[in-house]
């Protein structure tokens, strides 16, 4: 696998050449996502889907939150290229990838300097086939017990790997018709030296109050306490056992 960079008047575009070649960038550009994809717009926080030379692709546009994001949504105070959003979310993908985590193949990533301090991102994955939000999925039914516990466990070797999800929450867990479980979203997100247990649990905890949050919102969200047990006993059994892979 090969991973290139080049530069276009502001912007820097890194790619991996099995997937795509340097015409990518317009990949990035609304009008063109707009006439190949589903979005008649970019939305603040949407993922665009769309497919391009047979693969099925994800576009994400960084959005800056909070009061400041009301006022510049898109970009952001200007840093070495190696420590934009978007670079380091592509190059956690590399990384986790090369670890043998399941997550999303990063394919290209854009940084656009927005003078005279500022820049703005966008980043392109791969789809995973056929999948779903655990979001999705639980709105329409129930898990059984031992899909739960897979859970568990595969977060508890996520953080073994010493990786850390900056917003572990039920939308970013994707689950297969085939029954795997797959992360995503990994901006701010990092791979520690070193993985602290208060942070593991701030993440298991994360993921909690989204479970609770999205019950309170959706009276038929399929989530019972014993659910959540079954996954926590597999993550603590897990998390003390660090050759142990999840099932």
């Amino acid at each position: 696998m090969g991973y290139r960079q080049f530069t276009s008047k502001l912007a820097r575009v890194i790619y991996d050449d099995e997937v795509v070649d340097a015409g990518c960038e317009k990949l990035f550009h609304c009008d063109w996502l707009a006439a190949n994809s589903l979005c008649a717009l970019v939305e603040r926080g949407k993922a665009v889907m769309f497919a391009y030379r047979g693969r099925e692709l994800v576009f994400k546009q960084y959005h800056r939150g909070g009061l400041v994001g009301r006022l510049v949504e898109k970009t952001y105070l200007y840093s070495p290229l190696s420590n934009t959003r978007v670079w380091r979310e592509f190059n956690m993908l590399r990384a986790m990838r090369e670890l043998g985590l399941p997550v999303p193949r990063p394919v290209a990533a854009r940084c656009v300097s927005v003078p005279p301090l500022a820049y703005r991102g966008a980043l392109i994955t791969e789809r995973i086939p056929d999948s779903r939000t655990l979001t999705e999925i639980l709105c329409e039914r129930p898990l059984d017990n031992a899909t739960w516990a897979k859970l568990g466990a595969l977060i508890a070797h996520f953080h073994h790997k010493n990786v850390y999800h900056a917003d572990l929450n039920a939308s970013n867990i994707l689950l297969t018709g085939s029954g795997d479980f797959y992360l995503i979203d990994f901006d701010k997100g990092a791979i520690r030296r070193a993985l602290s247990r208060q942070d593991a649990n701030a993440n298991v905890a994360r993921l909690r109050r989204s479970l609770c949050k999205l019950q309170k919102r959706c009276p038929e969200f399929h989530v019972a306490e014993d659910n959540w047990q079954a996954l926590e006993r597999a993550y603590r059994a897990a998390i003390d056992q660090p050759e142990n892979q999840p099932g």
